[in-house]
């Protein structure tokens, strides 16, 4: 080749390359989906636009495809490589890319001008298919939310061509797939007569998963199926290998009119699962109202608990659904019944903050006390979560100062969470500031140790005695120090903490803060009168330790404020050899 041809075979190749990072660029990429998706004027109008956009988005694989469809709102064309290699269009269906769940989904097409397909084919020949397609003038006259049913079904026989052919293109019909996804599924001689549906009729399953356990009755939700299925013979009672009816999965996913037809070909209202879970806990767990009404209407018992003691109304209460806990309690709930770990409704309302709940369940009885198995109550568990219950708990005769199995009360872990608001109403209604836990920890404690500044001065306001040592002798100061917060030092040391007072095994306040390198706090001390010899029971100084760790400028200020440099503990160290032991040559050089 002479230089001429290279250089226009050079020209051409770089035109090739421009022109296809051109179509990308003037295509806009989207954000939100697993894989890449672009914005796309038009769709492939023949096959070799088809070819050329399959190539354009090195979509040539064994394992997807290129697809040309809408997005969720049917608003714009996008085009993306999909993770599949066929994309089966049913007839009286318009396809689009959930940006959710980034997969193919359906809609009844019936209501839109444009984009019915008439007849099924595949998304790779969408171009011989125009009238069904859908291009970048999108008309629509109205939408679903959501489609009618699960199955469309055509008494009309018809050849579905290679898109559903006997011997499908994985060699399974629907129910050999189902049973190969989901080991739970049970073959029945209803299933068997809606596969005979599918392989002979226009029967397309278009939503749904395939295989989630469920038996032939309950894998099709379309109320007309489901009578054909009993009508031929299926057990409206037949569970799979995890005790799972019908019945269940209708109540779970919200199905009124299969419910109250499958109640009505004798389901069993009460039959529970192997953990015991049963259809009006599931229901309630759900939040549908109105089957909750039919499975009571039809005998279900309203107590009727899982196998760790969890009642209908107590997943209600859980989930915040209001009227289904009205519902229930005047259908006879037991508003106390407890699980297994003694929780009651009451409690499991007080910790999701649901307040709407909380006043049926005190006007039903509810016992405002109620302990569970490690004595946590209600006004503890709202205290903890911060929520405003609190006021009617009390006004029901909550107990103010009621304590669990460790001697926590409401108003500690109200401390302890920094709930500024709960500490002074559960002040302004009784709480004793200084009821401590079983290990001695006082309100005032547990609020120096979080820092908690504004709760602090609350509880010195009220009463709480700043020097009360716990059963190690710990002061709130010494855990101040300790935790170096600075303001909260200071308003102890207004208050009248005692600036020398150590614990159990001798170590001041002095001692903690030098220990712990907290510059300002030292000073502080020092400042308030702070014994700058004080030594533990093992003869260690502040001075000792500001020099074990490496702490020079500590080290300055205690010898500044008279450190005994030649003072020695037990063991016969003083600071210079521990100081040199440890390597720190600059505070050798102090």
């Amino acid at each position: 080749m002479d230089l001429h041809g290279f250089l226009v075979l050079k020209l051409l190749l770089f035109e090739a390359v421009l022109f296809t990072m051109f179509q990308l660029i003037e295509c806009r990429m989207l954000d939100g989906y697993k894989f890449p998706v672009y914005t796309t004027e038009f769709c492939p109008r023949n096959e070799s636009e088809w070819l050329e956009r399959s190539s354009l988005f090195n979509c040539t694989g064994e394992d997807n495809t290129y697809a040309c469809f809408p997005n969720d709102e049917i608003t714009e064309l996008i085009e993306f490589c999909y993770p599949l290699q066929i994309i089966a269009i049913p007839p009286g269906l318009c396809l689009f890319l959930s940006k959710a769940r980034s997969k193919m989904e359906a809609h009844d097409c019936k209501t839109f001008e444009y984009g019915c397909p008439e007849s099924p084919y595949r998304g790779s020949t969408i171009f011989k298919y125009r009238d069904n397609s859908i291009d970048g003038n999108i008309t629509v006259n109205s939408r679903d939310g959501e489609l009618e049913s699960i199955l469309t079904f055509d008494e009309e026989e018809c050849d579905m061509g290679d898109l559903m052919e006997r011997e499908s293109e994985y060699e399974k019909d629907v129910f050999d797939d189902w049973q190969n996804e989901d080991k739970m599924f049970v073959p029945t001689k209803a299933s068997k007569e809606v596969g005979k549906m599918i392989k002979y009729k226009r029967l397309v399953i278009v939503a749904g998963h395939s295989g989630c356990g469920k038996t032939a009755i309950v894998q099709q939700i379309a109320l007309s199926i489901v009578q054909l299925l009993l009508n031929n013979g299926a057990d409206v009672n037949l569970c799979n290998e995890k005790g799972f009816s019908p019945l269940h999965v209708a109540c779970e996913n919200g199905q009124d009119s299969i419910v109250q037809l499958l109640l009505n070909n004798g389901a069993d209202v009460n039959l529970c699962n192997e953990k015991g879970f049963n259809p009006l806990f599931i229901a309630c767990e759900n939040g549908h109202n109105s089957i909750v009404q039919r499975l009571l209407n039809n005998g279900a018992d309203v107590n009727l608990c899982n196998e760790k003691g969890f009642s209908p109304l107590y997943v209600a209460c859980q989930n915040g659904h209001d009227s289904i806990v009205q519902l229930l309690l005047n259908n006879g709930a037991d508003v106390n019944l407890c699980n297994e770990k003694g929780f009651s409704p009451l409690h499991v309302a007080c910790e999701n903050g649901h307040d709407s709940i909380v006043q049926p369940l005190l006007k039903n009885g509810a016992d405002v006390n109620l302990c569970n198995e490690k004595r946590i109550n209600p006004l503890s568990i709202a205290c903890e979560n911060g929520h405003n219950s609190i006021q009617l708990l009390l006004n029901n005769g909550a107990n103010v100062n009621l304590c669990n199995e460790k001697g926590f009360s409401p108003l500690y872990i109200a401390c302890q969470n920094g709930h500024d608001s709960i500490v002074q109403f559960l002040l302004n209604n009784g709480a004793d500031v200084n009821l401590c836990n079983e290990k001695g920890f006082s309100p005032l404690h547990v609020a120096c140790e979080n820092g908690h500044d504004s709760i602090l001065q609350l509880l010195l306001k009220n009463g709480a005695d700043v020097n009360l040592c716990n059963e190690k002798r710990i002061n709130p100061l010494s855990i101040a120090c300790e935790n170096g917060h600075n303001s909260i030092v200071q308003l102890l040391l207004n208050k009248g903490a005692n600036v020398n007072l150590c614990d159990e095994k001798g170590f001041s306040p002095l001692y903690i803060a030098c220990e712990n390198g907290h510059d300002s706090i030292v000073q502080l001390l020092l400042n308030n009168g702070a014994d700058v010899n004080l030594c533990n029971e093992k003869g260690f100084s502040p001075l000792h330790i500001a020099c074990e760790n490496g702490h020079d400028s500590i080290v300055q200020l205690l010898l500044n404020n008279g450190a005994d440099v030649n003072l020695c503990n037990e063991k016969g160290f003083n600071s210079l050899s521990i100081a040199c032991e440890n390597g720190h040559t600059s505070i050798v050089q102090l």
